[in-house]
């Protein structure tokens, strides 16, 4: 039992580790990018009614090639007004 909860945690740490990796390198992309960046966000509901959200990134790269990144996918609360999406958005946009 001990064991497990060891390869749990040290599971965990290495998906920690590669998530940083791959957010601190998506932020250079997007950072190196001389054109615009166009947002999209797309809100769905699970079949046991919870709310999610996915904010996706599209942009051209070096390349002139039409690239596009999940920046971030969340649980969305109701409401599901404008206020609340534009919070949401925005809050998503700053992680």
């Amino acid at each position: 039992m001990m064991q497990l909860r060891y390869l749990e945690t040290l599971a965990r740490l290495d998906i920690l580790k590669l998530h940083k990796r791959y957010k601190d390198k998506l932020k250079l992309l997007l950072k190196e990018t001389h054109g615009k960046i166009c947002l999209t966000s797309d809100l769905w509901t699970s079949i046991t009614t919870n709310g999610f959200i996915c904010l996706t990134a599209h942009f051209v790269d070096k390349d002139w090639k039409l690239q596009k990144r999940i920046l971030n996918f969340s649980y969305m609360p109701p409401p599901y007004n404008g206020v609340s999406l534009s919070e949401k958005v925005y809050a998503l946009q700053v992680d």
